[in-house]
């Protein structure tokens, strides 16, 4: 029998540890004691198993899906969930494509008593699992309450002493550090010196901090500078865990999936007496001081008009060029060159611009440029050249289609070596080849699909011939434009300029849409009917939630309350994965609402 192996462990210290290897070295030697043939190992190192958005998870099931494994080796159940409502599910899709589910520590059968043996024992130990963490916490607020620091990280200035038979676990004033949480407040309040230049001072006196590179970050400084901490105060519970509202990494694998913080409500910190380092006098004119210096910061700097704000860029270290004040002028200056920052590539070489006059340069050019159907053309063709070649570059579904197709001449390979070696006979070959024919040809379809749909995608929506009246459209708009109305062209037109010590380039997109000429062939945008179309899915839905929204009002007895979330969204189901997710969403979902935080009974 050809398996995959699949195993996991929790959290990080695990994976550091090597944990999961003692569970690879278990089931090897299962595979090799019981002859079976291990194709794949799927490893999820310090991913939690109460999500299953796990990238050697999603393999496993892409192997079972693709009918390229007959079996699958896991130590136990729980190693593929520690919910019991996601095992039902797997065992379900894996039962539904006749792989065999093999537990190392435990005996299966296939008998309706033995199926509910393991559900009965997942039940009780997602059960545990939940009281362990319920005392888990109550401790946590008990021991808090006691005056017990909860927590070993503790602030600049302190150090974290473990609990003993004898104490509990607090903080330690540290003698070093303290003196430097009180010169950074006596810089700051009294000498009036910015964050930055505190971080530099103590750099350059050789204070210790507590960066690997010891390296004085101004976000180290601020942090000092608003914790409540030093007036003898620490709070537990001052935080919770949350799912991040924006990150790029929320569609991508993730190790904890609430890794956003977010303040509680100040009555539910719990405070703990610590020896003070500042007094209450000295700590709020620093936070006056903050406010203050808050208004005048470049970020929030609006008294200086820059045509071209957030969009310059250093060529020389990649990092933004923001505009500043320097005597009296202004400029769109290299960010890394002020702050020494030693993430980007260190140069001596100063990058800087007036930006008056450089705004200037940038408007007249695009202005050019937009005046001259020419010029246009020639720019749209040399845009739809590179857009031809990224496009298929870019295409995730397309590149992971042939790399699918290329993966199935592999497994035939190894099936030819199977066979060879007498591990599987003439039939069983027979039948496997007939599998990889079988899903090739529907690869070869979807590749088809793709690769006609990315050409359409390739065409321009706006033809050469009519970009004289998106020309004249700009000309109208840029002749009577105002600052704030400049700034929306140019971020429209242009994505980034990099800047070097004696040139500049500006890297732009022409916007070549129909609806841009929409726009200039009429003098108002033409009117679109609104609300979904009869018979539509849209409207079907519609209907549906209208006529539960009354019914669920009316037993409430709630009137006009809103019952359902904002929106619908409706799409298409293209494969077997997708439809999978979509089954999974809609049979899991109701069970995550135990662990949602708008959940009334939701420990806070």
């Amino acid at each position: 029998m050809q398996i995959a192996i699949y195993a996991r462990v929790s959290s990080e210290s695990q994976a550091k540890d090597g944990t999961i290897q003692s569970q690879l070295e278990t089931l090897r030697e299962y595979a090799e004691r019981e002859n079976l043939t291990v194709l794949e190992e799927c490893l999820d190192d310090g991913y939690s198993g109460a999500d299953l958005k796990r990238p050697g998870l999603d393999r496993l099931r892409d192997l079972v899906a693709g009918a390229a494994i007959d079996g699958i080796l896991v130590l136990s159940p729980d190693r593929l969930s520690r919910k019991n409502a996601h095992i039902v599910i797997l065992l379900e899709e894996f039962e539904k494509r006749k792989a065999k589910i093999i537990f190392s520590n435990r005996e299966i059968g296939d008998t309706p008593e033995n199926k509910l043996m393991l559900h009965m024992q997942g039940l009780i130990a997602e059960y545990e699992r939940t009281k362990i963490l319920d005392r888990t916490r109550r401790g946590m607020i008990h021991a808090a309450k006691r005056g017990q620091v909860v927590g070993s990280n503790a602030p600049y200035g302190y150090s974290f002493v473990k609990k003993t038979r004898e104490q509990d676990a607090h903080y330690a004033l540290d003698a070093e550090e303290a003196k430097i949480v009180r010169l950074v407040f006596d810089w700051y309040v009294n000498e009036k010196l910015s964050q930055r230049k505190i971080s530099k001072r103590l750099e350059s006196e050789g204070y210790p901090s507590r960066s690997k590179h010891n390296k004085w970050w101004t976000s180290t400084i601020s942090n000092i500078l608003r914790n409540e901490t030093y007036l003898g105060t620490a709070y537990a519970f001052k935080n919770k865990s949350v799912l991040p509202k924006k990150s790029p990494k929320l569609s991508s694998y993730r190790k904890r999936r609430k890794s956003g913080t977010e303040q509680r409500p100040k009555e539910e910190w719990i405070p703990i007496a610590v020896e003070p380092i500042i007094d209450q006098d000295l700590f709020d004119a620093a936070q006056k001081q903050l406010k203050v210096n808050s208004k005048l910061s470049p970020r929030n700097n609006h008294r200086h008009k820059y045509l071209l704000r957030g969009l310059v860029v250093c060529g020389l270290c990649g990092s933004m060029a923001p505009g500043t004040v320097s005597s009296k002028y202004t400029y769109y200056q290299c960010g890394a060159k002020r702050n020494k920052n030693l993430t980007t590539k260190p140069h001596d070489e100063r990058i800087a611009v007036r930006h008056k006059s450089f705004d200037e340069k940038v408007w007249q050019g695009l202005t050019a440029l937009l005046d001259d159907p020419q010029e246009l053309k020639r720019q749209m063709t040399q845009h739809l050249s590179r857009k031809k070649v990224m496009t298929e570059r870019d295409n995730p579904e397309l590149q992971s289609t042939k790399k699918q197709i290329e993966g199935l001449g592999s497994q035939e390979e190894r099936l030819l070596d199977a066979y060879r070696e007498q591990v599987i006979d003439l039939d069983e070959l027979k039948a496997q080849k007939g599998k990889i024919a079988e899903q090739q040809k529907n690869l070869e379809r979807r590749l088809k699909r793709l690769t006609e749909r990315q050409e359409g995608h390739s065409q321009p929506e706006v033809s050469l011939d009519e970009l004289g009246d998106l020309s004249k459209h700009f000309q109208r708009v840029m002749a009577k434009a105002d600052h704030d109305k400049r700034r929306k062209l140019v971020n429209l037109l242009v994505n980034s300029v990099t800047l070097y010590e004696n040139k500049a380039i500006v890297h732009g997109n022409i916007p070549i849409t129909k609806d841009v000429l929409r726009t200039a062939n009429h003098a108002s945008p033409l009117p679109k009917a609104r609300g979904p179309k009869k018979r539509s899915l849209g409207s079907i839905v519609g209907s549906f939630k209208s006529a539960a929204s009354k019914r669920i009002n009316q037993h409430r007895n709630l009137p006009g309350h809103p019952v359902w979330q904002r929106s619908f969204y409706d799409r298409v189901i293209r494969n077997d994965r997708q439809l999978n997710a979509t089954r999974e969403y809609i049979q899991g979902n109701p069970l995550n609402w135990l662990d949602d935080e708008n959940y009334p009974d939701q420990a806070k």
